[in-house]
């Protein structure tokens, strides 16, 4: 069924009166709001090397210490921010990962981690509850054979299952799967469904690849327009009895918006969001290469409250609506706001060019 309400059309007009309000608060140099969501990319070393992976476009020869970004993490606290997440790489590559998100839960800050599952065993489980971890993301990109291939492991599959089914005892606030929609996997669309389904888990997060890292290349992987249109027709039919949840990389999506959407989506790069990346740099997202044109400061140089403050103006201003020349005439620009700064490296930003 479209939801096409007034209800959500309410919302959409309370996040286009959000982004003017920050619009202005960022012209006139006023007080931003404190970030609500932190994400620490806290290491690029992983025990996979799975073939869409985008962590693989910088390496890095030192990484934040445990007391560096338990420095961050009291900071963020001062400045009342509501969520601490890790992402990788693969956070449990570090052995201290449970103890910065056992500090961040002490400093008053729900936590969250973003894993390929592999180390996840039932001794792990019980330091995870100890930590008082609040969401776990576990990847699962096919069935048995094609997860195996895409992650470049025999064992891969096996133990991200176990690893769902270790979490389930433990009774976790949130815990999601999430899944890369490629051209290797589309075909195991209703199967990885009913897989889940099989496996109650409740959240399903799928997302499309980004033009980074092994999938530079993206005509190999990403999806053609016949498929990007069966990818939204299956998530619109499927959304019971799992919740399917688009990633963030397609801030709009056209007609199927509001089909699928249950509420209006709103980027919060640089609005509500942002990222501590692996030897301090405060980028976007995790996703955003780590290059000048993406960074706005470092914490080991500048406090995160001041790079939160005086940076990110680009997203702030909408920037993009005003240098892009088709964005600039777009009729559904105040509902797109450009889409998506990495899938514009690939050009593939345009949610009517991908369907």
């Amino acid at each position: 069924m479209i939801r096409t309400n007034w209800a959500y059309k309410l919302e959409q007009y309370a996040a286009l009166r959000y982004r003017k309000k920050i619009l202005n608060r960022t012209k006139k140099s006023k007080i931003q709001s404190p970030p609500s969501y932190i994400l620490w990319d806290c290491t690029r070393r992983c025990n996979l090397k799975c073939e869409h992976c985008g962590a693989t476009k910088e390496t890095y020869d030192r990484e934040l210490s445990s007391e560096e970004i338990k420095k961050v993490i009291s900071e963020l606290r001062a400045m009342k921010t509501r969520m601490f997440s890790v992402t990788g790489g693969e956070p449990f590559m570090r052995k201290d990962v449970l103890d910065v998100l056992s500090f961040a839960h002490s400093q008053g800050l729900k936590t969250g981690i973003a894993t390929n599952g592999f180390f996840i065993d039932k001794p792990m489980v019980k330091k995870i509850k100890e930590a008082g971890v609040d969401s776990i993301q576990i990847s699962l990109d096919g069935l048995e054979k094609t997860h195996n291939t895409i992650r470049g492991d025999s064992q891969s599959f096996q133990r991200a299952i176990q690893a769902l089914q270790y979490l389930q005892e433990i009774d976790l606030p949130v815990l999601s799967v999430a899944t890369t929609i490629t051209k290797n996997n589309f075909r195991e669309l209703e199967k990885i469904w009913d897989l889940l389904v099989d496996l109650q888990v409740k959240i399903w997060r799928i997302s499309v690849v980004m033009p980074i890292g092994r999938a530079e290349i993206k005509d190999q992987f990403l999806l053609d327009t016949s498929q990007m249109n069966h990818l939204f027709a299956f998530i619109e039919e499927n959304s019971k009895p799992l919740e399917i949840r688009i990633a963030e990389n397609l801030p709009y999506l056209a007609h199927y918006e509001e089909r699928i959407r249950r509420e209006p989506f709103l980027c919060p790069v640089g609005i509500t969001a942002c990222c501590i990346g692996v030897d301090g740099n405060v980028r976007g997202c995790p996703e955003q290469p780590d290059i000048p044109d993406f960074i706005e400061g470092n914490v080991l140089q500048n406090s995160i409250a001041d790079i939160w403050q005086y940076g990110f103006k680009k997203y702030r201003c909408n920037e993009t609506l005003f240098k892009d020349e088709t964005c600039k005439h777009c009729v559904e620009k105040y509902r797109c706001f450009g889409g998506c700064y990495v899938m514009r490296i690939g050009n593939i930003h345009c949610i009517y060019n991908l369907i």
